[in-house]
């Protein structure tokens, strides 16, 4: 079962992060109130598992410009919208709610790729084809410019669950490797990932190894594939 912290742990971790990101000159200063905004919200709920947070598409977290070699210069950011709560069964993800939302744009502020990480819809009983927990590209930020998206949605990719920091991380190693070589290990750091790591992917990667394995790590032979395994339809 997914570890769940506590809405005063994840705040503590979350105001962990937002000071690291702005001593490491990492995100513009001026945005960092998004992550204080969900440290707010955070503190509501006190010492629950069940908690909410949500950073606004009109406040998301900005990092500072990365060199790319082809658009010279580029700013990603970051938004996102995530409802944990204790699952009805070891086996299920602790996530009610979970769309996180990456995208990159050129210095002077054109979008070049926007992408999602979250969980498939669900309507009128059933959940949309595709992977439970996916990735894909394109989209469109809520009240945006329609002009701005990309027209097709597909695929969607199977990918764990990410957070805030898990996000945070990935966006660090892609385009500021230089950082996070130095910030990769340290022990604060690594505890901060481990927290978030523990809630995201236990269920995620049991699930995987279930449909390889027997209970003594032998593979098995399987009766569905991992892609099945991990399609939405499955997690009922």
């Amino acid at each position: 079962m997914d570890k769940i912290p506590t809405a005063k742990e994840m705040s503590q971790q979350l105001d962990f992060l937002n000071r690291l990101l702005c001593h490491k000159k990492l995100i513009q200063r001026h945005t960092k109130n998004g992550i204080d905004n969900a440290i707010y919200q955070l503190d509501r709920f006190k010492n629950k598992t069940e908690w909410e947070y949500t950073i606004e598409p009109s406040t998301p977290i900005k990092f500072v410009p990365a060199h790319d070699k082809k658009l010279g210069q580029i700013v990603p950011q970051v938004y996102l919208d995530v409802a944990v709560a204790p699952p009805k069964r070891n086996d299920l993800p602790p996530f009610k709610k979970l769309d996180t939302k990456i995208e990159i744009f050129d210095i002077a502020g054109h979008l070049q790729s926007r992408w999602h990480i979250d969980l498939a819809n669900r309507k009128n009983g059933s959940y949309q084809d595709g992977p439970f927990f996916h990735l894909q590209s394109g989209g469109h930020k809520p009240q945006g410019n329609r002009k701005e998206e990309l027209k097709i949605s597909r695929p969607r990719w199977a990918m764990p669950p990410m957070e805030l920091i898990l996000t945070c991380e990935m966006i660090l190693a892609n385009f500021y490797p230089a950082q996070w070589e130095i910030i990769r290990t340290e022990k604060r750091w690594l505890k901060l990932i481990h927290i978030a790591q523990l809630m995201c992917y236990s269920t995620y990667f049991q699930r995987i190894q279930n449909c390889l394995f027997d209970a003594a790590l032998t593979p098995k032979s399987q009766s569905q594939s991992v892609l099945t395994a991990l399609w939405a339809s499955e997690w009922e």
